[in-house]
């Protein structure tokens, strides 16, 4: 006789889940939420890094290299400016004022990049100004170069029952000779700062440079004196990279200075902006007696 197996029991029925006291997740908030809550503050806190815009776009003088000044002392003291973009359009101006800028720009330099963008003209001691910048950008059809110094000597005084003078040159300070070594010294001297900025890459002779001549951009570019035919966007995208810096800002420095220091009025905004242009009928300047790099655009007569 078979004895027929008892059916094996059935296993008990899961038990329901315990809830979770959710003791866990509080840790892990907890543990991440300063992490999270410091990303947002720093987010929100600290600011974006910067290229600024310093703007070189009048005839150099005293007045206008101090208010370029302001632009770089702007982009020096800026917590967010990490690189500036230096935009010329100038067709000169005198040669202390442009050593000056010069200088300074040389100066910022030390610690940041500085890049240069030709609009219409560099010409003269805009183009001065330039050799300050690395690399310089221009467009294809800027004024680029006009490398050379001119100037003009007061007529000689003499002395008579009215002006009286201690020396033969105590009213002019100098004479002829004096007045064309002068020249000479400082035609060299911007000459060997172009060579000294452009170096290998220059590739005209300095007799051919000397000349005086302005170039288009793109021969410009051909000769070395410049690096790029490109935008100002190209050379803002230049100066960031150069900075090391991805998401950043644009802020132009020359309206900082124009709130800061002039009401939010632009001072050169009722005057001609290059005063010392010839008038279009005489030729006549409104400039002193003295040496200047500027790009002069009489046709009919000499300095």
């Amino acid at each position: 006789m078979t004895i027929p197996e008892s059916p094996l029991p059935s296993p008990p029925p899961p038990k329901p889940p315990r809830p979770r006291s959710g003791r866990g997740a509080g840790c892990l908030l907890w543990l991440f939420a300063p992490i999270i809550i410091g990303v947002i503050l720093a987010f929100w806190l600290v600011p974006r890094p910067a290229v600024g815009i310093i703007r070189v776009n009048t005839e150099i003088y005293a007045f206008s290299a101090d208010y370029v000044a302001k632009q770089i002392f702007e982009a020096r003291h800026g917590p967010r400016i990490k690189a500036v973009v230096v935009q010329i359009d100038t067709p000169g101006g005198e040669v202390v004022a442009t050593q000056a800028m010069y200088m300074e720009f040389v100066d910022l330099r030390q610690v940041m990049p500085v890049v240069g963008s030709i609009d219409s003209m560099a010409a003269s001691c805009g183009y001065y100004t330039a050799m300050a910048t690395d690399p310089l950008y221009a467009k294809p059809s800027s004024v680029v170069g006009n490398v050379g110094v001119w100037g003009y000597f007061p007529s000689t005084l003499g002395v008579n029952d009215t002006i009286l003078a201690s020396g033969p040159f105590k009213l002019t300070a100098s004479n002829t000779a004096e007045f064309l070594r002068e020249i000479e010294g400082i035609k060299q001297e911007f000459y060997e700062t172009v060579a000294a900025s452009r170096g290998l890459n220059l590739k005209i002779s300095q007799a051919d440079l000397l000349q005086g001549l302005a170039y288009p951009g793109r021969e410009a570019l051909e000769f070395g004196l410049i690096d790029a035919i490109g935008s100002q966007t190209d050379a803002i995208e230049k100066a960031a990279e150069m900075a090391k810096i991805a998401n950043y800002d644009v802020i132009d420095l020359e309206q900082q200075v124009i709130d800061k220091y002039f009401d939010g009025v632009n001072p050169f905004y009722y005057g001609n902006l290059w005063y010392g242009v010839a008038d279009a009928k005489t030729g006549a300047r409104t400039l002193p007696p003295g040496i200047y790099l500027l790009y002069d655009v009489r046709l009919e007569s000499t300095p």
